[in-house]
């Protein structure tokens, strides 16, 4: 599939001065893609310049080229006698506008313009920052063909958001995808030490987006292989092995969705009586099809609607007495040859279509006969989840050779996906879900992690209805997916079960922790709260072999102290389920440490915790004293979280707490380790216990019950916090003190929630360093909302841009086309959620990575490395800002910021960072 590129220089603006005789610049601008390079005219002594010329500047690319090379804009200072001093650059990836343009040519209503980008983009230099803007136009053009062996994926829409996006329908899953790429790093080439570092910068900013291009498109030709036409829940990171070079992966999961038809809204025809209507037409095909085994379903045929497909051949494949035919196996990246026997089944289940074998979809013939049944999405809709096993978890100690190669970190990875799925069998469960890899890596050592919930899951549920208007079911209760899916006697280790507190007739843990987020039918109290716990322990040997073996025998350890400080943190806010959970590792000279975060919640199905008790020997003397102030911190807990009082239900003793005694328990010397909390045999567990006796507030976790501000964006955030290492105590501080910072930063929006925060622990050196991400979420007072009458007042803020936003290079929005609010003028809305709460997604427009690399040697002008990085950080939210608004979205979801390093010589007054960014490009009305 061949294109074309068209690059237009219009104007640029707030240039910086380079000719200090006439404080101005003589600009001009270096258009290059690929192996060729144009210039435009030189705008002679001006910090605004206009370039008069109305020429396009043309590339003409193959489709492979298309994905993988980046559009680079370098704004250049021209001068007669020298070289020409370069200002900086505007690095576009074309992704974006070639999945746009791949669904005009496939024939999908695509949004108005087409792949156009337009607008003004920040020229960022990897030395100085921002430093002006830049008005261009960038319009790309596909030629189709029917090519079998194409090695493009530009008809396969990608999405960060972890669910099936919102405005789109589900018509088949086809499994887990996955992708990895080994390329050196161009700061450690030979020739790094003769160019200077912004080009050493420019160099590593570009080879990292080109192999960030690269892995989506071999992940979009195996989705496409799969006859799937988007991926959801991607996920992409980068491993940096230092000499070793630098490794790209991506997961994801391969589904084929179909956009929904939007809705009249010129009809007359309310809302409600709309909403109405659909739940009434769907309940009338749930009596229709009560009795059949499964909801019909369909299969996908090369991205055509699925109801053209042949009546017949959809029988045959959805009956549930064929077999179905085996998936291939994700980790068969040669497209050369001719896949496996062992991998695909070539019955006449396989269809051919346009020279593409496309393998069916999905479902639960053929689950048990995955190699990988992964979904890397975390929601879900009502009636996926039958039941939650628990959360499953495989980590390995590798050493990083210095000739890394694609098919060893394959093999390393594959292992790790093996044990998980034998660990998720072992709970007799048959998907992983919100599965997850992480990977730590230090010097010469790194440690792979892969993580998931292990449950059964429903693969015949709509993936478009909500709760309201899920299909009534009496036989499958709202508290069946916190049912164990095993037998109270025939687990694979010994558990406390108990009766389920809202049927009570099926077993439940007495504990739950999940990746995933909270089923929407579990009922539960409606105040959440974020919780971290940290571990660490010593390293003994730091040398090649011996520190991997050392490293190896200490992770037991150290996940065994998270799990238990975890779960007493868990008790002590008088909650009994943890969803969300995030489990990670960092490696440091002399010490590895643990941290683990997640969303604390209490569900009335599970048992109500206990109140805290402590096992110690007769001759402390502290020991009622802790025992005490545990008690009152529970209490505390308990009342200011609103667990303390009864959720109204069919039976009072569903989450009764009346069964707890009012005074503080006796002391028990001779207690079972298990029923306690703590044990204090070591100083170390006295300091743990008085840790756990401090109240700490932090805001709320954002809920469907709780009320949103009408009109008020989310304020999506980023906190990096540094301190002294010194022990476990140093990351509890930390992780503790982060969310009161964030907190107190934030305290001007109260009242307000935190969407589930994402946590980044690293040890440089002899320092602890925390990042944070999240998004705070305003919502309504109470007080003030009597006064209301049910109308909020629209909210905006533009204070927080770097860069303020021109009207013309906003979407234009039709005040009659809905009788929505559109946002404010000149706002972008960030969030870390998959939407923004309050508005309505018009439509969904593309994804969008971008990659920064940022070097100075004034860290100490700057503020010092904390002004350093937060300044860079401002400057790159504003540029995702000015990129969102250019592709013609006004909200950019599912926000992701990975910190890939930061370093700091704090004698040479230098620091580098590196940060990844990215998210989903939507246009939204309030």
């Amino acid at each position: 599939m061949p294109g074309k590129i068209k690059v237009k220089v219009l104007a640029g603006r707030n240039l910086p001065v380079m000719d200090r005789a006439s404080d101005t610049t003589d600009a001009f601008v270096e258009i290059k893609f690929g192996g060729v390079t144009h210039k435009t005219d030189v705008c002679r002594k001006s910090l605004n310049p206009h370039w008069n010329s109305t020429e396009w500047y043309r590339f003409e690319v193959d489709e492979s080229e298309l994905q993988d090379e980046p559009l680079q804009l370098r704004l250049m200072d021209h001068d007669t006698y020298s070289a020409n001093d370069a200002i900086g650059k505007v690095v576009i990836s074309l992704a974006p506008l070639l999945a746009r343009e791949a669904n005009n040519a496939n024939g999908t209503t695509g949004p108005p313009g087409g792949a156009v980008m337009s607008g003004w983009i920040p020229v960022f230099d990897t030395m100085h920052g921002t430093r002006g803007e830049l008005n261009i136009i960038v319009k790309v053009e596909l030629f189709s063909d029917f090519n079998k062996y194409k090695t493009s994926s530009c008809g396969v829409q990608f999405f960060h958001c972890p669910m099936i996006p919102p405005g789109y329908r589900a018509t088949a899953i086809h499994g887990f995808v996955e992708e990895l790429i080994v390329n050196d790093d161009p700061e450690y080439q030979w020739i790094d030490k003769i160019r200077t570092p912004r080009a050493s910068n420019e160099a590593r900013q570009v080879a990292f987006i080109k192999l960030s291009n690269q892995v989506q498109r071999l992940v979009g030709v195996k989705a496409a292989e799969l006859g799937a036409n988007a991926v959801v829940g991607y996920q992409q990171d980068f491993d940096l092995e230092g000499e070793a070079g630098v490794v790209a992966r991506a997961i994801g999961t391969a589904v084929n969705i179909t956009a929904l038809p939007i809705p009249n809204l010129h009809t007359n025809i309310p809302c409600t009586q709309q909403s109405e209507r659909e739940r009434d037409r769907y309940a009338d095909r749930c009596e229709r099809e009560k009795g059949s085994p499964r909801h019909a379903r369909h299969e996908s045929y090369g991205g055509k609607d699925p109801a053209s497909s042949v009546p017949a051949q959809n029988a045959s494949l959805n009956s549930s007495s064929t077999p179905m035919g085996i998936h291939r196996r994700s980790s068969d990246s040669d497209l050369s040859v001719t896949p496996k026997g062992s991998s695909l089944n070539a019955s006449a289940g396989n269809t051919v279509t346009g020279g593409a074998i496309l393998r069916p979809s999905m479902n639960s013939n053929n689950l048990d006969m995955l190699e990988y049944p992964f979904l890397t999405m975390t929601e879900y809709p009502p009636g996926f989840i039958v039941h939650i096993g628990g959360t499953v978890c495989a980590r390995s100690v590798k050493l990083v050779d210095g000739g890394g190669e694609s098919a060893s970190r394959a093999a390393w990875w594959a292992e790790l996906r093996t044990e998980l799925r034998a660990h998720a069998r072992a709970l007799r469960c048959t998907a992983v879900l919100a599965y997850s890899e992480r990977a730590a890596v230090r010097e010469d050592v790194c440690v792979l992690s892969v993580s998931g919930t292990a449950a059964v899951i429903n693969l015949d549920c709509d993936f478009t209805l909500d709760e309201t208007a899920a299909c009534p079911r009496d036989e499958e209760p709202e508290c069946r997916s916190a049912h164990v899916p095993y037998a109270p006697g025939a687990g694979p280790y010994r558990a406390e079960l108990a009766l389920c507190g809202s049927c009570r007739r099926a077993r439940v843990p007495s504990v739950m922790l999940a990746t995933c987020a909270k089923p929407s039918r579990l009922t539960a109290y409606a105040k959440a709260i974020t919780l971290t716990a940290v571990a660490a322990r010593g390293r003994r040997s730091v040398g090649s072999e011996a520190g991997a073996r050392d490293l190896s025998d200490q992770l037991p350890f150290l996940e065994y102290e998270l799990h238990k400080l975890l779960l007493a943190k868990l008790r002590m806010q008088g909650a009994n389920a943890l969803f969300s959970l995030q489990t990670q590792i960092a490696i440091g000279e002399r010490c590895v440490m643990a941290l683990a975060s997640g969303t604390a919640v209490r569900l009335t199905a599970l048992p109500a915790p206990t109140s805290p008790r402590i096992k110690t020997s007769e001759h402390d003397k502290n020991a009622l004293e802790i025992q005490k102030a545990l008690w009152d911190t529970f209490n505390t807990n308990k009342a200011a979280n609103g667990y303390d009082v009864c959720l109204p239900g069919p039976e009072p003793s569903a989450g009764s707490l009346e069964g707890e005694e009012d005074r503080v328990p006796a002391l028990e010397l001779s207690a079972d380790k298990d029923t306690c909390v703590l044990e204090l045999d070591e100083a170390e567990d006295v300091e743990t216990a008085k840790a756990l006796a401090i109240r700490r507030s932090h805001m709320p976790v954002y809920t469907s019950a709780l009320r949103t501000l009408s009109g008020a964006p989310p304020h999506a955030f980023m906190q990096v916090w540094r301190a002294r290492l010194c022990g476990a105590a140093a990351g509890e501080r930390l992780a503790a003190g982060s969310l009161a910072g964030a907190a107190y930063k934030l305290r001007r929006l109260a009242p307000a929630a935190l969407a589930p925060s994402v946590f980044h622990l690293d040890l440089p050196e002899d320092e602890i360093q925390l990042m944070v991400l999240g998004t705070a979420i305003p919502l309504v007072d109470p007080s003030k909302a009597e006064h209301t009458n049910g109308t909020e007042k629209q909210y905006a803020d533009t204070e927080d841009d770097i860069f303020e936003l021109d009207e013309e290079q906003l979407v234009k929005h039709d005040p009659g086309e809905d009788k929505h609010t559109p946002t404010p003028s000149g706002q972008v809305s960030l969030t870390t959620l998959s939407s923004v709460q309050g508005s309505k997604v018009s439509r969904r427009i593309c994804s969008l990575r971008l990659l920064f690399v940022r070097e100075t040697t004034a860290v100490r002008e700057l503020g010092g490395l904390s002004g350093f990085l937060h300044s860079f950080t401002s400057e790159v939210l504003a540029i995702v800002r000015a990129y969102t608004a250019a592709l013609g979205g006004n909200a950019l979801t599912s926000l992701y910021l990975a910190h890939l390093l930061l370093h700091h010589h704090a004698h040479k007054n230098q620091g580098q960072c590196l940060l990844s960014v990215g998210g989903d490009v939507v246009h939204i009305t309030y």
